[in-house]
């Protein structure tokens, strides 16, 4: 089993934690990444895009004219795309197939992404988060501290995920997102230059133990 070092919150490191090979050490498959990423694309995507076709055009059906004698080409319809009010000629239409990825394969996908991000070192795991009071500056030291810039995707336990005072001091950090373990995507992780990762976010993920504070 690989080991991480365990962090505070002022960047002091004050252990190593022995973490999962199915979650840390996977091999890469990039194909099965590409899978998880088109699933978790195609499910957000906004499907209410429905121009109306000729048949959904009420109109009158009836001659403009008659057909013959009068030079003019033959129309039926004012519901042809041709004329003002008609309908729209291969216009965008949402799509009706379903994408969808076995749970064991996004499963994999996710620990193989993980373990990517963990190999170049972009995954920080810190000890534990403490905010007791309503403080951006708090959370904005804590990143300064681990190193994490850019886009940080931060990983939480359910507790530490419902703690108001960790919320409200973090939402309005440019580029950094909030997760409640496992509720986070191949894309979140791929998303991110770094990731923190509490000790208890992963004994919740199931890829944790206990912290050797001698090492």
């Amino acid at each position: 089993m690989p080991s991480m070092a365990v962090n505070d919150m002022k960047g002091t490191k004050v252990g190593e934690l022995q973490v999962s090979d199915e979650w840390f050490a996977a091999p890469l498959h990039n194909d099965l990444i590409h899978q998880a990423l088109v699933t978790v694309d195609h499910k957000r995507r906004q499907k209410n895009r429905s121009t109306k076709t000729r048949s959904e055009i009420k109109l009158t059906t009836a001659k403009w004219y008659r057909q013959k004698g009068t030079g003019r080409a033959r129309h039926g319809a004012r519901s042809a795309p041709i004329f003002v009010g008609g309908s729209k000629a291969h216009g965008p239409r949402s799509e009706s197939r379903r994408v969808r990825l076995p749970k064991k394969m996004r499963r994999k996908a996710l620990q193989s992404a993980l373990s990517a991000q963990a190999a170049v070192g972009n995954v920080v795991v810190v000890d534990e988060i403490i905010v007791e009071e309503i403080r951006t500056k708090t959370i904005v030291e804590m990143l300064a501290a681990l190193r994490c810039t850019g886009h940080v995707l931060m990983l939480l336990s359910e507790d530490e995920y419902l703690d108001q005072y960790i919320y409200y001091s973090s939402r309005n950090i440019p580029d950094l997102v909030m997760r409640e373990v496992p509720h986070f995507s191949v894309r979140d992780v791929l998303w991110a230059d770094h990731i923190i990762v509490t000790r208890q976010a992963l004994e919740e993920m199931g890829a944790g133990g206990d912290i050797d504070a001698t090492a």
